[in-house]
């Protein structure tokens, strides 16, 4: 089947392929390695969303929706190595606060009770008073080594479970999105094949996964923006600059993005309008409060303290003059002035 593919670099438009194997063989002379090499990284990046790094630079592959479904559906009828796999994971809030875990941190080590892949998908179903699937999470580290797991008892609920925890092997997550709705109980899903209760990790597919995916659209965990822009980079010197929590907070982001919708509120710039398909959901989401001004106790507010806006515009929000960083409106002004 001829599948078209678009290649991006970076987020930049790379090639626009007729087919997989034409996009194997243009990358594999563009990086200067074999196509065979290439293959199952472009195949698993335009069914499952997954970019493939290379010496720093990220690539992603797009197809269309239809294409990209219809071979999803295909790996996984076959149980193929590139098929993204699905789970529906149970969290008890008696022992751990997910959903406090989840307002607070961007990631979450989480117990590898199966062989969890990079790129696997885990919907979270939390049980207890909630009884739905509430969070939709990417392993972005299958199998985390002991030293770097953070055992932080700030959320555990149960501190025997807590104690035990640390003999656990962790899987590290990243939140993509999270629903809080009815619809997501664990009486319909059952509707959708769904077979006794949730006590276990367990496989998606079929029905009840396509029921299950319906319901989360966003990635709330993308579009992370440091605190300062560098005005220049020096050849030779790298420079880690880390991200407060608070402008990480996907929930926030989520509910910032509901408020406001996805047009940059400086320029007016709306991705998918612009851009098609490939631009559906994207934003940045800048933080109003100069974040070095915030403590810990400090309790965000997604409608008063972040405000969404295209990178152009979030750039020059980070760039101070004579000292000081422009406001949302005095940006706005260059533009009406310019």
């Amino acid at each position: 089947m001829v599948s078209p593919i678009i290649i991006y670099k970076n987020d930049e438009f790379l090639f626009d392929a007729p087919s997989i194997q034409e996009s194997a063989r243009f990358l594999a002379k563009y990086l200067n390695t074999t196509s065979n090499k290439l293959f199952d990284h472009i195949e698993r990046g335009y069914v499952c969303e997954i970019p493939y790094f290379n010496e720093g630079d990220e690539y992603y592959f797009v197809a269309s929706k239809e294409i990209a479904l219809n071979r999803r559906k295909e790996l996984e009828e076959r149980c193929h190595k590139n098929a993204r796999r699905f789970w529906l994971v149970p969290a008890n809030p008696n022992d751990y606060d997910v959903a406090g875990a989840f307002g607070y941190y961007d990631t979450l080590d989480w117990k590898r009770s199966y062989n969890y892949e990079n790129g696997d998908i885990l919907f979270m179903y939390v049980s207890g008073d909630v009884q739905r699937v509430r969070y939709k999470a990417e392993v972005i580290k299958g199998l985390v080594s002991n030293n770097e797991v953070s055992y932080d008892n700030t959320f555990w609920n149960n501190q025997q479970k807590y104690i035990q925890s640390k003999e656990f092997n962790y899987t590290r997550l990243r939140l993509i999105d999270e629903r809080d709705t009815p619809e997501l109980s664990l009486s319909l899903l059952r509707d959708y094949g769904l077979k006794g209760n949730i006590q276990g990790s367990m496989k998606l597919k079929g029905d009840l996964l396509d029921y299950i995916v319906s319901f989360f659209e966003y990635d709330l965990t993308e579009g992370y923006y440091p605190e300062e822009v560098p005005f220049s980079l020096e050849e030779g010197k790298r420079r880690t600059i880390n991200v407060n929590v608070y402008e990480r907070n996907p929930i926030a982001r989520k509910k910032c993005m509901e408020y406001y919708g996805c047009t940059c509120q400086v320029c007016e710039l709306n991705f998918e309008e612009k851009y098609g398909e490939i631009g559906k959901g994207f934003i940045h989401v800048h933080h109003i409060v100069p974040l070095h001004e915030i403590q810990n106790e400090y309790v965000i507010d997604p409608i008063k303290d972040l405000i969404p806006v295209c990178p152009n515009c979030h750039s020059m929000l980070h760039r101070k003059e004579n000292g000081i960083y422009l406001t949302i409106e005095q940006l706005k002004n260059r533009l009406l002035y310019k």
